[in-house]
Parts: C-alpha cells; sequence; structure tokens
C-alpha cells in the first residue's frame, strides 16, 4: 500500500510530456497591426526568428542597437485624453512612419488612455501620426531623440 502511495505522488510531480512552451513568442502584433500601406501584418514574430538580432513590431529582423522603445502621448484640444474629452473619437488608430515611406500602425487605441508605448521600434520609424480609428488622416508628430512623441488632436 505504502509503495502505491509512493508511486502516485510521484506521478504527480512528473512534468507532462511535450514541447516546452515558446517563452519569446509575441502576439502584440496581432490583431490590428498593418504592414506598410494597411497591408495585413507580416514578418517575424519572435526574437528566435532573428538569430542574433530582434524581431522589431514593423515584422523586419535589426540589430538591438538600432531598436528603441517609444512612447506617444497625446491631448484633446489641449485637455488630457478622457473618456469625456475623447468623446469625438473614442477609438483611434496609431501609424508609425519612415522618411521613406515605409509605414505600419495599430488599431483601435482607446483615445482616454492618452499614451501608447511600443517597445521595439527600429529607429528609421521617425513619426508617428495618430487620429480618428476609420478617418484615414490624424496628426503627427516628429519622434525625439529620447523616443517620445507628444500630439494634440482637435
Amino acid at each position: 500500500m505504502r509503495i502505491a502511495l509512493l508511486l502516485v505522488l510521484a506521478a504527480g510531480c512528473i512534468p507532462a510530456a511535450g514541447p516546452p512552451p515558446e517563452s519569446d513568442y509575441d502576439d502584440y502584433d496581432d490583431d490590428g497591426w498593418t504592414g506598410s500601406g494597411g497591408d495585413p501584418f507580416y514578418g517575424c514574430r519572435r526574437d528566435s526568428e532573428c538569430g542574433s538580432q530582434v524581431c522589431a513590431r514593423d515584422g523586419a529582423c535589426y540589430p538591438a542597437t538600432s531598436i528603441r522603445a517609444v512612447v506617444t502621448t497625446w491631448t484633446v484640444g489641449g485637455e488630457v485624453a478622457t473618456t469625456a474629452s475623447c468623446t469625438t473619437h473614442p477609438d483611434l488608430f496609431i501609424r508609425f512612419a519612415t522618411t521613406n515611406g515605409e509605414s505600419f500602425g495599430y488599431s483601435p487605441v482607446p483615445c482616454r488612455n492618452g499614451k501608447f508605448t511600443i517597445d521595439k521600434l527600429p529607429m528609421s520609424y521617425s513619426r508617428v501620426e495618430l487620429g480618428g480609428n476609420g478617418s484615414g488622416f490624424g496628426t503627427s508628430a516628429t519622434i525625439t531623440s529620447t523616443g517620445t512623441a507628444m500630439i494634440d488632436l482637435p
């Protein structure tokens, strides 16, 4: 009886068989990310797909020294973004762009948040645009060397 009880207890300590979970899988870019020109997102999704490089949010592999975090903040008509100040555009789109026309973005972004952080943006992306979801146009700003951008929505 003691041996049977020990076997049952020991069996509960053995991990389930199967592959280990992929710890670097990142679904940050699921549901809403678009490629250049609004095409569906494509490219790498995991750092492990890039060898010694980093899988950036635009779906391409870059050296780690070419990637930065960017924080975009916004106000609405000079007011802090809240549910009340965002009534005319509760959901936004955000788009990041290079000087040569490459872009990608995300939608919907809740206006009331007043802030959007992207952790792995290539330094070649120097502008950010924010606008009403579905409007197709917005207000843009330059991303500073410190990785920040501030936009005042009309």
